[in-house]
C-alpha cells in the first residue's frame, strides 16, 4: 500500500516495450538500479510500469540495445501540474467563495418575526437595535435565552419567546396574550357634553341625568346628560352621588358650512416612453448598476423619472441568506405638463365633490333640512360655498370627577 502511495506522488508510466534484445535491456536496467514492475509479455512487446522521473534514463539503454519504447499512459500527481495550472484562476475562485461563505456564515444578514400581531415589526426592530441586534451582528454575540427574557419583560403582553437560527437567519417568535385585562374599577364617570352649538331636538337618556330637553338651546361643551346621579335622604337633601357613564341619544339642529376651490391650472404626467431597466447588485451595502452608464451617454440633460426597484436577497440552501442582493431598476421618463379647466368643467368638478359631501353626510344620519350654495370664480380658479342646516347627533363622553367638597356645597345650596 506504502509503494502504490509513492507511486501516486512521483508518477508513473505504462510502456510497450518491442525488440529482440529485451533481456539485455532488463539487466542494463537492473544494474543501474531502474526499477520496472508488472512486467507482461503479450506476443512479441513486453509491458511494464517505470517511475516518470526514470523514464529519460532509459533513453541511452534503449539505443544500445535496440528497442522501442512507446507510453501507454501516464499516472500519478505529476501528470496533473499542467492541469491545476492551467485552471489556477478557477481554482483560486472557488477556494476564496468557500472562504467567503465560511465568513459570512457566522454573522445574521436577515431577522423574521413570528406570531406577532399585536406588536409591529418595527417595534421589535427597534428593540433588537437597543440590544445591538441588527443585520450584520455577529451570531456569537447573541445570547438568545437572555434576549428572550428582555423581550418578555419589555412587553407585557408576550408570555412566550424563542430566538434561534437557521443559517443567517435570525427567527423571533413570539406569542401574544389575546385576552383582554379585566377592566379596572372606574373612580371617574363621564357627562355627555355639546360637541357644537344648536338648537336640541330629541334626547332619550339611558343613564345618567338629563340637563336639557328638546328646543333648548345649548353651546359648545355644555353639559347635555350628567353622569352623576343624585341620591336624596328622608329630608329631599342631597346624601350623596352615584356616578356612572352617561348614555344618550341626543339629536340637534345646527349650521354647517361647506367650502371648496379648485385651480384654473393642473397638472397631468405625461410618460415619453424613453424607459431604462438596468439589473443591480448590492454587496455589504454598496450598490452596483449600471445606471451612471445611461447618465453619462445622455450628457448632462436633466430628466424626471419614475423609478420602480425589484429586490431580492441571495439565498443558498433555504435558510442561508448573505448579504447580497440581487433585482431591477425600472425608470420611466416624464415630464409635467400643466393644463387648464374651462368654467364649464371647473363647475361641474365642484359639484361633483359637493355631492360625494352629501352623500357622506346621508351615510352617517345627518338630516339636511336646509341648503344654499352659491359658486363664484376668483382670479386662481373658482370656489363653493355652501351654507346648509342640518339634524345630526351630537355629544362626547368627557370624564368627571365628584368630590366631597363639591357634595357638601351641592347640599348646601
Amino acid at each position: 500500500m506504502q509503494n502504490n502511495y509513492i507511486r501516486y506522488i512521483k508518477g508513473c508510466l505504462i510502456i510497450r516495450l518491442g525488440g529482440d534484445y529485451l533481456e539485455r535491456f532488463f539487466n542494463m536496467c537492473r544494474l543501474h538500479d531502474i526499477d520496472l514492475w508488472n512486467i507482461k509479455k503479450e506476443n512479441e512487446t513486453c509491458m511494464c510500469e517505470v517511475y516518470a522521473a526514470d523514464f529519460k534514463r532509459l533513453v541511452p539503454f534503449l539505443r544500445k540495445t535496440g528497442t522501442r519504447a512507446r507510453v501507454v499512459k501516464k499516472s500519478g500527481l505529476p501528470f496533473y501540474f499542467p492541469f491545476l495550472k492551467k485552471r489556477i484562476i478557477f481554482f483560486i475562485g472557488v477556494a476564496a467563495c468557500l472562504a467567503m461563505l465560511n465568513f459570512v456564515t457566522d454573522y445574521v444578514w436577515a431577522i423574521e418575526y413570528v406570531g406577532n400581531r399585536q406588536i409591529s415589526d418595527d417595534e421589535m426592530t427597534d428593540f433588537l437595535k437597543g440590544q445591538n441586534i441588527h443585520y450584520g451582528v455577529k451570531k456569537e454575540s447573541i445570547h438568545c435565552e437572555e434576549e428572550e427574557k428582555n423581550l418578555r419583560e419589555r412587553f407585557e403582553n408576550v408570555t412566550w419567546t424563542s430566538i434561534y437560527f437557521e443559517g443567517t437567519k435570525l427567527y423571533v417568535e413570539v406569542k401574544e396574550n389575546e385576552k383582554s385585562e379585566p377592566a379596572q374599577k372606574r373612580v371617574k364617570g363621564t357627562d355627555i357634553v355639546a360637541n357644537e352649538g344648536g338648537v336640541i331636538t330629541s334626547i332619550i337618556t339611558r343613564n345618567g341625568v338629563p340637563k336639557v330637553k328638546a328646543g333648548d338651546s345649548v353651546e359648545a361643551g355644555d353639559v347635555l346628560v350628567s353622569g352623576s346621579v343624585p341620591i336624596y335622604d328622608e329630608n329631599q337633601l342631597i346624601a350623596d352621588y352615584h356616578v356612572y357613564d352617561a348614555d344618550a341619544d341626543i339629536l340637534i339642529r345646527t349650521p354647517l358650512r361647506y367650502k371648496d376651490t379648485i385651480k384654473k391650472s393642473y397638472p397631468v404626467i405625461c410618460y415619453t416612453g424613453n424607459d431604462i431597466r438596468v439589473s443591480f447588485l448590492e454587496m455589504f451595502g454598496r450598490h452596483i448598476d449600471a445606471m451612471p452608464v445611461f447618465e453619462l451617454l445622455d450628457g448632462k440633460k436633466e430628466r424626471t423619472y419614475e423609478t420602480v426597484t425589484e429586490k431580492e436577497q441571495l439565498v443558498l440552501l433555504d435558510n442561508i441568506y448573505l448579504p447580497v442582493y440581487y433585482g431591477k431598476i425600472s425608470k420611466k421618463e416624464y415630464y409635467i405638463r400643466y393644463m387648464t379647466y374651462t368654467q364649464e368643467e371647473m363647475e361641474a368638478r365642484l359639484l361633483e365633490q359637493f355631492e360625494k359631501f352629501i352623500f357622506s353626510l346621508d351615510e352617517k344620519g345627518v338630516q339636511i333640512v336646509e341648503k344654499d350654495v352659491k359658486i363664484v370664480e376668483n382670479k386662481d380658479g373658482m370656489e363653493i360655498n355652501g351654507d346648509l342646516l342640518v339634524i345630526k347627533t351630537t355629544g362626547e363622553n368627557v370624564d368627571i370627577t365628584v368630590t366631597a367638597q363639591s357634595e357638601d356645597e351641592t347640599i348646601k345650596e
